[in-house]
């Protein structure tokens, strides 16, 4: 196998491990052909042990940690806009 062939095989590694497990998500790049980035994620998610409104209230829970750690850390904010606007041009010139 070659070292790429390797680096996705890891990537794509994924476990959710015990019975009690309330919910999870997961995060990972979609495999490419050859050694260039990837275009997408894949994103999976499920929360057998919870309602929908409970899900999405440990989520925002969980945002609101990552966010309080980065600007602890100095991290600069987030501008989604610039993210969006970045993305819309780069759907118009078919990237």
């Amino acid at each position: 196998m070659s070292t790429h062939d390797t680096q996705v095989a890891d990537r794509r590694l994924f476990a959710v491990a015990g019975l009690g497990t309330l919910a999870y998500v997961g995060i990972w790049p979609v495999p490419t052909d050859d050694d260039g980035p990837t275009k997408d994620t894949y994103v999976d998610a499920a929360h057998p042990g919870m309602t929908p409104r409970e899900f999405a209230y440990v989520l925002r829970q969980l945002g609101d940690r990552f966010d309080e750690k980065a600007d602890a850390e100095g991290e600069p904010p987030f501008d989604a806009d610039a993210l969006a606007e970045a993305n819309a041009r780069n759907a118009e010139a078919g990237r």
